[in-house]
């Protein structure tokens, strides 16, 4: 009997392995660097980071405790975001997920918790305005509510949800267009959920997911065509295996030097045994890649 559960457990072990190391592929991006990030040796609050914005040099970097880092060289400032009242928001307020920079200093930010994206001045951390909430707000679930957001093209923010309700359902999307919300969606595939988005050169929309199993992390991107407001069939662009690279949470994409990069940031939950990571990648070129167009 003991024997019987020895190659038991040795039959799925290397069953595990077998499908760790097969688990990973980066048909469409190769990595160029992973850098720790690390603040203010007395400064408490960075760390978490969970929403990302960057043109390839200043860098802006959103907590989930409500405070927005900037980092420009070697120079960092911090703000906090603060309610109409003018105090810091509240725990249950606090919850940031999601950055767009909206130009002229101002930048949006998605909540979960309490549902919602509210658009900031990144100079002073004061809300500039409430958007309205849409009615689907209300069924996100606690923790996994608008986890993404992104600024299409056109100048709609599109805020993606965390969760589906169903292992085969499609992940809400809500588009506002300035007025009002609408929603959308994209699929699902496997245990991957959204946590970042970003639209890249040609208007494309980046998302950046999550899986998460025995203390590690794996992460995908997939790239979907965005026509008429709608996302389109999608292409996966990486897919890592376990432990490659820690809680990645924000994902920004640009262009330098006539290449395409997404820079993605890692969330450390606070916790010293998790870091804070900024891992960079370069898109290959559609030739190499072998797709045409």
């Amino acid at each position: 009997m003991r024997w019987r559960f020895a190659v038991a457990l040795s039959a799925i072990f290397a069953a595990l392995c077998g499908w760790y190391w097969h688990s990973g592929h980066a048909d469409g991006v190769e990595r160029v660097s992973v850098s720790p990030l690390i603040g203010p040796a007395d400064d408490a609050d960075f760390g978490g980071f969970s929403g990302y914005e960057t043109n390839g040099t200043t860098r802006h970097l959103l907590t989930d405790r409500g405070h927005l880092y900037t980092l420009s060289g070697e120079e960092i400032s911090a703000v906090t975001l603060q309610g109409i009242d003018g105090a810091p928001l509240g725990r249950r307020w606090r919850d940031a997920e999601g950055l767009v920079a909206l130009g002229n200093g101002r930048f949006a930010v998605s909540f979960e918790g309490r549902h919602r994206v509210d658009i900031y001045d990144g100079t002073t951390g004061m809300i500039v305005e409430k958007l309205p909430l849409a009615d689907e707000f209300e069924r996100l679930g606690g923790n996994s509510g608008l986890e993404a957001l992104a600024l299409s093209p056109s100048g709609e923010l599109v805020a993606i949800a965390e969760r589906s309700g169903a292992s085969e359902r499609p992940f809400p999307v809500f588009v506002f267009d300035g007025a009002e919300w609408r929603k959308t969606s994209i699929s699902r595939r496997g245990a991957f959920l959204p946590v970042g988005a970003d639209f890249g050169p040609g208007g494309r929309l980046y998302v950046l997911e999550r899986d998460y199993l025995l203390s590690g992390f794996r992460s995908r991107i997939r790239m979907f065509e965005w026509r008429d407001g709608v996302p389109h069939e999608d292409e996966t662009l990486l897919k890592t295996r376990f432990w490659t690279h820690a809680n990645l949470e924000g994902i920004a994409v640009f262009e330098e030097a006539g290449e395409t990069y997404i820079e993605l940031i890692s969330d450390n939950n606070f916790l010293p045994v998790l870091a804070s990571e900024l891992v960079r990648y370069r898109k290959k070129a559609l030739e190499i890649r072998g797709l045409g167009g």
